[in-house]
C-alpha cells in the first residue's frame, strides 16, 4: 500500500533524522567497531585513513548521508520486502503463508465455538434453578481447566443461610454469583481474543502474507474496507487532504517510530551478512578457535538484534495502523463533502454502498457498458433561483438515437399579484455531462448563461400567474463511450 507508507504532514526531514539517519548513523559506528576490523590489514579502512582525521571525518560523513539516502528513498520496497510480497511465492513464503492461513482459520474457529458457547449459556442463566445440574458440571469443568472461579467462603454461606429458609435457595444464590464470573470471565477473553485477531490478520483468507509484520499492516490496510467500503489504497491520498496539521504530523511521528525498528532490524542483518562474508572471503582471520568464535559470536548478535527490532516493528505497526483507522473513522465525512457530494447516508449498508462506488470510479473510471449517464441531481442545493416565489419543476428528455440529453426548467410565479423580474436559475450537471453551447433557451429565445458547472441561466421576467420554460442540451463525454469493432 504505497500511499498509505509516506509522510502526510511534510515534516520529511524529521522523519528522514529519526526513522533513517539516525540508525544508519548507529549502524555505521558499528560497522567500524566490528566489520571493519574483520578486513584484512590492506583493506582495513581505519589503517587506510590513519592519521587523516579530516579525510576520516569526510569519508565517514559521506557513506552515511548516501547510506541514509538510499534507505530513506527505498523506504517502500523495504517495507514490501518485510511483509513478504516479493517472495511470497517461494517455497519458504508458501510455507509460511499457509502456516499463518492455518492459524488464521483456527483462531476463526475458536471464536465461533467460544461465540456458540456465550449463546449457551445466556440461555441457561434465564432459568438456572432447572438447569442447576448443567451449571454446576459446566463451572467444576472451567475450573479444572485453571479458571480462577471463586468458591464463597463458610462465613458468606452461613450469612446467606441467615436470610433464608432453604438451603436450596442458598445453593442457588451461590450457583448464580459463580455463573455470572464464569461468563464475565468468558467474554472477556472472547473480546480480547477477537481484538488480537483484527489486528494479527486480515479479514480475508486470501490476503494472508508470509510475515506477521505484513499482515498486521494489511490488517489495518483492508479495516476501511471492511466497515466502510473504501479503497484505502485509492482514497487516502484523497483523505490526507481533509486530515488536520496535528493529527497528520501524529501519524507521521508514529511511521518515524515505526521506520526506525524496520531500518535497525534491516541494517542489523545486512551487518551481519557482511561479517560472515568478510570471513569465508578472508578465512586467515578464523584460524584461530578465539577468532572464529569471535566471529561466530558477532553474527548471532546481529541477527538476533535484526529479529528484535523486527518484533518491536510489529507493535509500532499496529500504533501506526490504530491511527491510519482513526483518520477514515474521523474525517471520511470531510472528504466526502470535498467530493462534491451532499448526501445524508444513514444506514451503513449505503454508506459501504456510496463509497464502493465512489472508490471503483476512482479506480476504473465509467463502467465499460456506460453509454449514456442519467441526468443526476449531483447536490441537493441545485438548482436554485433568485427568488423565493418562484416553483422549480426539472425534468429529462433523452434522445435514444444521439448522446443528447435535453434538460427542462420549469419557472412557475406562484405569485398572482407580482411580476419577478431579472430571473435567474443556476444548476449543474453531473461531471460525465457537458453542456451543448448555446442551447439554453426559454421557448424560441436564446438566453445569456455564464459559469462553468454550475451554470448559471438568465431568463428574464416572469409575470404574474405565469411560467417560463427554460431547456438547455447536455452531451456525454465520448470517454463515456465504447466503440467495438464487430466483424
Amino acid at each position: 500500500m504505497t500511499s498509505i507508507l509516506s509522510s502526510i504532514s511534510g515534516y520529511f526531514s524529521r522523519s528522514l533524522i529519526l526513522g533513517t539517519f539516525l540508525p544508519v548513523t548507529i549502524f555505521v559506528v558499528l560497522a567500524l567497531l566490528f566489520f571493519v576490523p574483520s578486513l584484512p590489514v590492506g583493506l582495513n579502512l581505519t589503517e587506510l585513513l590513519a592519521g587523516l582525521d579530516t579525510a576520516k571525518v569526510v569519508g565517514i560523513s559521506f557513506l552515511t548521508i548516501v547510506m541514509s539516502g538510499l534507505v530513506y528513498n527505498l523506504n517502500i520496497p523495504i517495507l514490501r520486502l518485510y511483509q513478504g510480497y516479493p517472495w511470497r511465492r517461494s517455497w519458504i513464503g508458501t510455507w509460511l503463508s499457509r502456516r499463518h492461513t492455518n492459524r488464521f482459520e483456527a483462531a476463526q474457529l475458536r471464536l465461533e465455538g467460544m461465540r456458540a458457547v456465550l449463546r449457551r449459556m445466556e440461555e441457561v442463566e434465564k432459568d438456572l434453578a432447572s438447569n442447576h445440574q448443567f451449571a454446576n458440571q459446566v463451572i467444576d469443568n472451567w475450573r479444572a481447566l485453571g479458571s480462577p472461579l471463586r468458591r464463597n467462603n463458610l462465613r458468606h454461606r452461613e450469612w446467606l443461610a441467615a436470610w433464608h429458609d432453604s438451603q436450596e435457595k442458598v445453593q442457588l444464590d451461590e450457583l448464580t454469583e459463580q455463573w455470572k464470573a464464569l461468563t464475565a470471565d468468558l467474554r472477556g477473553e472472547f473480546s480480547t481474543y477477537r481484538i488480537e485477531l483484527k489486528h494479527a490478520y486480515p479479514d480475508v483468507r486470501g490476503l494472508i502474507l508470509p510475515t506477521r509484520l505484513g499482515n498486521v499492516i494489511r490488517s489495518f490496510e483492508y479495516y476501511s474496507h471492511r466497515e466502510y467500503g473504501i479503497d484505502s489504497v485509492e482514497i487516502w491520498p484523497r483523505l490526507v487532504s481533509v486530515i488536520p496539521s496535528d493529527y497528520a504530523i501524529s501519524i507521521d511521528d508514529t511511521k518515524t517510530t515505526f521506520d526506525f525498528m524496520v531500518n535497525c532490524s534491516l541494517l542489523s542483518v545486512l551487518l551481519a551478512s557482511a561479517i560472515f562474508m568478510a570471513g569465508l572471503v578472508y578465512p586467515s582471520l578464523l584460524l584461530s578457535q578465539s577468532g572464529g568464535f569471535y566471529w561466530l559470536l558477532k553474527i548471532a548478535a546481529f541477527v538476533s538484534l535484526s529479529y528484535f527490532f523486527y518484533r518491536l516493528s510489529i507493535n509500532r505497526a499496529e500504533a501506526w495502523g490504530l491511527l491510519i483507522k482513526s483518520a477514515f473513522d474521523l474525517y471520511r465525512w470531510e472528504l466526502l463533502k470535498k467530493l462534491g457530494y451532499q448526501q445524508q447516508l444513514v444506514k451503513r449498508s449505503d454508506e459501504r454502498k456510496h463509497w464502493g462506488e465512489v472508490s471503483r470510479q476512482a479506480i476504473y473510471g465509467d463502467r465499460f457498458d456506460k453509454k449514456l449517464l442519467d441526468y443526476v441531481d449531483a447536490s441537493v442545493s441545485f438548482p436554485s433561483v433568485n427568488s423565493g416565489t418562484l416553483e422549480i419543476t426539472r425534468g429529462i428528455k433523452r434522445d435514444p438515437e444521439s448522446d443528447v440529453i435535453t434538460v427542462y426548467l420549469r419557472l412557475k410565479n406562484t405569485n398572482a399579484d407580482a411580476l419577478v423580474s431579472g430571473v435567474s436559475i443556476t444548476d449543474r450537471l453531473p461531471e460525465d455531462l457537458d453542456f451543448e453551447w448555446d442551447s439554453a433557451k426559454v421557448g424560441n429565445r436564446p438566453i445569456p448563461t455564464t459559469g462553468t458547472n454550475p451554470y448559471q441561466f438568465q431568463v428574464g421576467d416572469v409575470a404574474q400567474g405565469g411560467e417560463a420554460i427554460l431547456t438547455y442540451n447536455a452531451i456525454a463525454r465520448k470517454s463515456n463511450r465504447v466503440s467495438v469493432a464487430l466483424a
